[in-house]
């Protein structure tokens, strides 16, 4: 079990020459088309089938970019990252040989690397969206109680200022007999004394009146500011369980949809019309749910996406200890965004680092993230060099089992 690191930036560039003549289907997995289709039917509201055929158009347009899918990458990491991976060799190197072993294979096979190395986040965007939304309600309901307490301790000083001027005010009473009587007395020094007391009290009840109404206001503005907090906190708990309660709605219904259709209940003439329905209606189902996450999305003001996000699991399918984040931005190059290490880390912190990433990709796609590439590698026979120097044998075999991987010895 790890300790939980921040996101950390990784770049990966590859360097092969890009493909030419093929169609978006041939080269981008179909969940990486249905991102992107959402993507633009939340900034355009056209229907599910024309934002795909727009997105595929798009797509081939730029097929000249679109790198072969056997090109491998070159390796390049921030501070960050280097820093761990170097300090994992210290404190766990047969996960560091993991991470290593998975970090070669990807240089080697780049995009051909799939299932269970390498697989999207795009199903994961909106339970990733879903989970931060109950975390800004529970947030708004930590601020909720801030308010609630500060407007207990308002209330409680209130009474103690009121408490204080009533036992001032009978202190006062007495003082005032006790002068009175000794001047009756003939006890000159006595009232003397009496009266320096009286007029200490008198002081002290000036001060706590005029204190009085300032604390009075500050409750009442406590108590507005609490009723505000509560409704809206109230109305953000419902939206946000609409937007839930919809999504998996709409996503339960969908998955029925495709299982139905896997039962094989198309082949003929006389069921190609309902064939085509299906369709209709799947593309129907995928368009309710990019609306949903999109929705879910502007709630939170989520400026980027997972499109193109991607988990690189180290020492899948065995162990899921570890995962790494990254995209492949622009054609050609892998960006690795957060590395989660401890399957309590993976399990808490998924979610959040899902949308961390998705930001982080962001800023560098908007050329706001120089701090990306720090550590560079142009190729496997580098990286090994630095991170096992004296064992990097030959740089051009595929790691896909520890023995496999160059000079490295299990």
């Amino acid at each position: 079990m790890g300790s939980p690191y921040p996101p950390i930036v990784i770049t990966l560039r590859g360097g092969q020459a890009p493909g030419q003549g093929r169609r978006i289907e041939d080269t981008v997995p179909h969940d990486k088309i249905k991102g992107a289709a959402r993507k633009r039917i939340a900034a355009t509201g056209e229907p599910y089938a024309a934002a795909r055929r727009a997105v595929v158009t798009e797509h081939d347009a730029a097929g000249d970019q679109v790198p072969p899918s056997g090109a491998g990458y070159a390796l390049a990491m921030s501070g960050e990252i280097h820093d761990w991976l170097a300090d994992l060799r210290r404190t766990g190197p047969a996960a560091a040989l993991r991470v290593v072993q998975a970090l070669v294979t990807m240089m080697e096979k780049g995009a051909s690397l799939g299932d269970p190395l390498v697989t999207s986040t795009a199903d994961s965007w909106p339970w990733a969206l879903m989970q931060a939304l109950d975390r800004s309600y529970q947030e708004r309901m930590e601020r909720l109680t801030a308010v609630r307490r500060g407007e207990a301790d308002a209330a409680t000083l209130v009474k103690d200022i009121q408490d204080q001027v009533a036992a001032l005010q009978t202190a006062q009473a007495k003082l005032q007999d006790l002068q009175h009587r000794a001047l009756d007395a003939g006890r000159p020094q006595e009232a003397t004394d009496a009266a320096g007391k009286l007029a200490t009290v008198q002081q002290q009840i000036a001060q706590a009146r005029r204190l009085l109404p300032a604390v009075i206001e500050t409750r009442r503005r406590l108590d507005q500011a609490n009723q505000r907090f509560q409704a809206r906190a109230e109305t953000w708990r419902v939206r946000k369980e609409v937007l839930k309660a919809s999504y998996t709605a709409a996503s339960g219904s969908l998955r029925v949809r495709e299982a139905i259709a896997a039962l094989g209940l198309t082949g003929d003439d006389g069921d190609r019309q309902d064939q085509g329905s299906g369709e209709a209606s799947s593309a129907a189902a995928d368009a309710r749910l990019a609306d949903l996450t999109a929705q879910m999305g502007r709630e939170l003001g989520q400026q980027g996406g997972p499109e193109g996000l991607l988990e690189l699991r180290p020492g899948a399918p065995l162990r899921s200890d570890i995962r790494i984040l990254f995209a492949v931005e622009p054609p050609g190059t892998a960006l690795l965004i957060a590395v989660l290490e401890g399957l309590d880390v993976v399990e808490d912190q998924f979610p959040e680092a899902v949308l961390a990433s998705a930001d982080m990709l962001a800023r560098v796609r908007a050329g706001q993230a120089p701090e990306a590439a720090v550590h560079n590698y142009d190729n496997t026979r580098s990286f090994l060099a630095e991170f096992y120097p004296g064992n990097t044998g030959d740089a051009s075999a595929e790691p896909t089992t520890p023995r496999d991987t160059p000079g490295i010895r299990d």
